[in-house]
């Protein structure tokens, strides 16, 4: 848990500041208002604690400004005051909590504890997850009853993952939790950190606690599974029967790009691979590593990326490897599509998935905020295969979706409708994602539409450009449909919550 520690008094603020760390706590420290106004604004907080005589802005107004900043977390006032007047001020300033100095250390430390568990809704003061537990108050964890020793960074992951069973957390978000600015490392470190804190939980037989959600980050797996819920069943089977649907209407136009595949490896075989012909290939790769996943074959999304890539050199020494490649994905399509989970015995050894590559998050609810909204979406996309599996995702999540395969006609349309979100491709004929996400961002009614980006290339250049264009989110293809409704959701929502925030108050 990360802390923020805003006082003026050096030598008290160092005390308190090695104690908290010693609690498995990450903090930084702020010697003024200012300064701790600039901390809260770079960093996601789990806890403030504000001294009120603080120069250049007391904390008094430092609180306020806070909450008017929408900053939810506990905020815990210490300070010398001890007048009733000056507590109700405080906690009508939006304060959770008074502590008048001095204070002991062993307080403060209760103090915290007692607020980080009203932040996480939680009554007890041990954390618990199936038979593993962690006592805050002593900084002790436990399996079965007996000891788990863990290191100060280990202790404060599971803590994290503890407080929050229902979060996925990326790396980055458990950078800014776990690590003060001062020493803030790289993303490999916190993987380095899982790792020994999984192979230490499995020594003791806690297997499996902590859960990878592929291209999302870590959670705490439940201890164990819940009972079947009739309507995810129901929406299960939903999926899987448009799955193989849309499979079937799609399937001959995806094998005649397969056939494109073959006809370049026998071209290139021979000597003599048309630049006409090679592009063509490398253009049937690049749809097929971007929709087959969302038929079930993820397998052959990885495969056709590396056919791509292959293609994209072309030279005679790789004929094999590049054989070999389309082989294996012909193999892969002759199998009956499947949707995320499901096991079928492979032909061949499948290439490496990453750790924990086969979780899928489940699809959320709607929003509060837009539990009752209607909403559109467009999406623009030159893949007949991935508009009407778009088309499919978000009508059975009471979306209204319109589709567009030529990006010259999104202006006809936008004239027309008032979509909530747009979706886009990078490469289109006629006219690329990134150049329209750009033009929609220079006009005048539309510069504030959501926009997110599907697309197959995740070079990191690529992914710059999308976002410099004005890009609010993209999505790798192949994409799962609980990931593309999540970022359209929260986008929406988002988008939603600030147009209301900069209307101005009716006085």
């Amino acid at each position: 848990m990360r802390i923020l520690l805003v006082d003026d008094d050096e030598l008290l603020t160092q005390q308190l500041a090695d104690f908290l760390v010693s609690q498995h706590y990450a903090v930084d420290v702020a010697l003024d208002g200012e300064a701790g106004w600039d901390y809260a604004q770079a960093a996601d907080y789990d806890l403030i604690v504000l001294d009120i005589n603080l120069p250049k802005l007391d904390g008094i107004r430092l609180c306020q400004k806070l909450r008017q900043a929408r900053y939810s977390n506990p905020i815990l006032l210490l300070t010398a005051q001890s007048d009733t007047s000056d507590k109700v001020v405080g906690l009508d300033a939006g304060a959770d909590d008074y502590l008048v100095k001095p204070c002991t250390l062993n307080e403060l430390s209760a103090r915290i504890r007692a607020l980080l568990r009203r932040l996480g809704t939680l009554k007890s003061p041990v954390l618990r997850s199936g038979e593993l537990c962690i006592n805050p108050s002593t900084c002790e964890v436990t399996y079965q009853g007996k000891p788990l020793p863990l290191s100060p960074k280990e202790y404060s992951l599971l803590e994290l993952f503890l407080r929050h069973p229902q979060r996925i957390f990326s790396g980055t978000s458990i950078l800014e939790h776990l690590w003060s600015f001062g020493d803030t490392p790289g993303e490999e470190t916190v993987r380095t950190h899982i790792k020994r804190l999984r192979q230490k939980l499995r020594a003791a037989g806690a297997v499996d606690v902590i859960d990878t959600v592929y291209g999302m980050g870590y959670r705490l797996q439940p201890p164990q599974a819940a009972p079947p819920d009739p309507q995810k069943a129901a929406l299960r089977d939903e999926t899987r029967e448009a799955a193989i649907a849309l499979w079937e209407k799609f399937k001959q136009p995806t094998l005649q790009r397969l056939t494109s595949l073959e006809q370049a490896v026998v071209a290139l075989g021979s000597g003599a691979l048309p630049e006409a012909l090679r592009q063509s290939a490398l253009a049937d790769a690049h749809k097929l590593s971007g929709c087959l996943g969302m038929f079930g074959f993820s397998a052959g999304s990885r495969l056709s990326q590396a056919i791509e890539q292959s293609l994209k050199t072309a030279a005679p020494e790789m004929v094999g490897q590049l054989s070999a490649l389309v082989v294996a994905l012909r193999q892969e399509l002759q199998q009956p599509p499947r949707l995320p989970g499901e096991s079928q015995p492979p032909l061949r050894p499948a290439p490496p998935l990453p750790e924990g590559g086969s979780a899928q998050p489940e699809p959320p609810s709607r929003p509060p905020t837009l539990a009752l909204a209607p909403l559109k979406v467009l999406a623009v996309d030159d893949d007949e295969a991935i508009l009407a599996t778009l088309q499919t995702m978000l009508s059975r999540w009471g979306i209204e979706p319109l589709a567009l395969s030529d990006p010259l006609q999104v202006w006809g349309v936008l004239e027309q409708e008032v979509p909530d979100l747009l979706i886009l491709d990078v490469d289109m004929p006629g006219l690329n994602g990134i150049d329209l996400c750009k033009l929609i961002r220079s006009h005048d009614t539309w510069n504030g539409l959501p926009i997110l980006f599907l697309t197959a290339q995740r070079e990191p250049d690529i992914v710059l450009k999308l976002y410099s264009s004005g890009a609010d989110d993209y999505v790798a293809k192949p994409f799962t449909e609980p990931e593309v409704i999540t970022r359209i959701f929260n986008r929406i929502e988002r988008h939603r919550l600030l147009a209301t925030w900069r209307k101005p108050s009716l006085r």
